[in-house]
């Protein structure tokens, strides 16, 4: 059996297209995708991600995939058309520090 020809042809499907995923990185402070669990957020100095995604091997996960990769890509497409500024260093909120075991006296 050759590469080109599938084990069992029944099983081969063709995925439609994505749909062209609406979001506009960094453009405004409410736009927002959910892909499965996974939240999407835009701001206009960051992207947030976060949740969880489960990408399964099966049509609905290469949906996801395609949909997850259509808006990492517009991401990377803005960041790279930009002037960049340096990284702003991490608040004191987010700094770790070591605190004392309040379970020892």
């Amino acid at each position: 059996m050759s590469a080109s020809s599938p084990a069992n042809p029944s099983s081969t499907q063709r995925v439609p297209d994505v749909a062209l995923v609406p979001f506009a990185p960094f453009a405004n402070e409410s736009d927002a995708l959910t892909l499965g669990e996974l939240n999407v957020e835009n701001h206009t100095d960051h992207i947030a991600l976060f949740g969880n995604l489960e990408i399964r091997r099966d049509v609905e996960g290469l949906r996801q995939a395609q949909a997850l990769k259509a808006v990492l890509d517009a991401v990377v497409a803005s960041l790279a058309g930009a002037e960049l500024a340096t990284p702003t260093p991490a608040t004191d909120s987010t700094t770790a520090r070591q605190v004392q075991n309040p379970f020892e006296s």
